[in-house]
C-alpha cells in the first residue's frame, strides 16, 4: 500500500460505470422538399407500373390565339390553332438505403432500445438524403432552374424578392403553391427586418396554419416560405430558392420500407435495410429562380 491522498487514478478499479436506458438523439434537419414538389404523378406510377411517366407539356394559351369578329351577321373564315406538344419523362431510378446488421449474440445482449432507436432513425435518414437530391441536383433538382439571382454570402434584399416574384409573373405561374425557401442563415437576415418580421408573422399568430408541412415559417408577399437547412453550399453561402410547385415533378413508387434477414453464411449477423424508391424531373425550368444568399 502506497502513502499519501485517494485520487480518482487510485480509485479507478473501483468506480463503476453505468450505462444509461436513456438516449441521447441527434435531431435530423427539417425535411422540406418533397411536400412542394409536384407530386400529381405517383398514381400513375405505381408499384408494378414501370418506372416511366411521360408527362405532356401543354403550352398556355394567350390573346394572341384569338379571333375576332367586329361585323355581326356576316360570315367570315376562323383562324384555326394548332400547337405541337413536347413531353417530358419522369423516370423512378432513384433507390436510397440505409442498413445496419450485428451477429445474433450482440443481438440478444444489447439494450432492449438500441435495435429500435436505429430502425427508428431509418426514415428520417432517408428522407434527409431525399431532402438534398431535391434541393441540389442539376437535372433532377431546383438546380435546375433556369436562371439564379443575387450573391454568394450576401443578404437578400426586398428588391431580390421582388425579382423572384416578378419572375413567376413574367411567366404566368399561378398564384397559388408559391414558395420561398431559405437557409437558417437568410432566415436570420429576414427576422432582423422588421418589413419582414411583420410579413412571416403575420398568418402565424397565435398557432401557425395547420395545412402547411414542417419547415414553414410564414409569407412574404406571394411565397410561402420555408427554412431548410439542407441547401447546397455555393462558396461561402447557399442557394436559396423562389419557385412554383410545378416546376419539378416528384413521385415516390415506394415509401420507405424496412426489411430484415438472418445472414447464416456469413456467421449468424441479423441484417437491417430500408430503402424507398423514387424519381424527380424539372419540369417548367422557368417557373423559379435560385436565389444566391447567405
Amino acid at each position: 500500500m502506497a502513502t499519501g491522498d485517494m485520487t480518482a487514478s487510485t480509485m479507478g478499479t473501483w468506480l463503476p460505470e453505468q450505462w444509461s436506458s436513456l438516449a441521447n438523439l441527434s435531431y435530423h434537419s427539417v425535411v422540406v422538399a418533397t411536400g412542394l414538389m409536384d407530386r400529381r404523378w405517383e398514381p400513375e406510377i405505381g408499384v408494378g407500373k414501370g418506372d416511366t411517366v411521360n408527362i405532356p407539356g401543354f403550352t398556355q394559351k394567350g390573346r394572341e390565339f384569338v379571333n375576332k369578329r367586329g361585323t355581326f351577321g356576316t360570315l367570315g373564315g376562323l383562324t384555326w390553332n394548332y400547337v405541337s406538344e413536347e413531353q417530358t419523362q419522369l423516370v423512378v431510378n432513384q433507390m436510397a438505403i440505409y442498413a445496419f446488421r450485428m451477429p445474433v449474440e450482440m443481438s440478444a445482449q444489447k439494450m432492449a432500445k438500441y435495435e429500435q432507436l436505429l430502425v427508428d432513425s431509418a426514415g428520417p435518414s432517408l428522407a434527409d438524403q431525399v431532402d438534398y437530391e431535391l434541393f441540389s441536383g442539376d437535372t433532377y433538382g431546383l438546380d435546375a432552374l433556369t436562371t439564379d439571382i443575387g450573391a454568394d454570402n450576401v443578404d437578400v434584399t426586398d428588391d431580390l424578392i421582388i425579382e423572384g416574384e416578378t419572375n413567376l409573373n413574367n411567366v404566368n405561374a399561378p398564384l397559388e403553391d408559391r414558395f420561398f425557401v431559405f437557409s437558417p442563415a437568410t432566415f436570420g437576415t429576414l427576422r432582423g427586418v422588421e418589413k419582414f418580421a411583420n410579413m412571416l408573422y403575420k398568418s402565424a399568430a397565435g398557432n401557425l396554419p395547420q395545412n402547411v408541412g414542417q419547415g414553414y415559417v410564414g409569407d412574404i408577399y406571394s411565397l410561402h416560405c420555408y427554412m431548410s437547412n439542407n441547401l447546397e453550399t455555393v462558396t461561402s453561402g447557399k442557394k436559396n430558392f423562389i419557385f412554383h410547385r410545378y416546376a419539378l415533378a416528384y413521385a415516390e413508387q415506394v415509401s420507405v420500407k424496412v426489411e430484415k434477414g438472418l445472414n447464416i453464411a456469413d456467421g449468424l449477423i441479423n441484417e437491417y435495410a430500408a430503402y424507398n424508391v423514387y424519381g424527380s424531373k424539372m419540369v417548367k425550368p422557368t417557373f423559379g429562380y435560385g436565389v444566391i444568399a447567405k
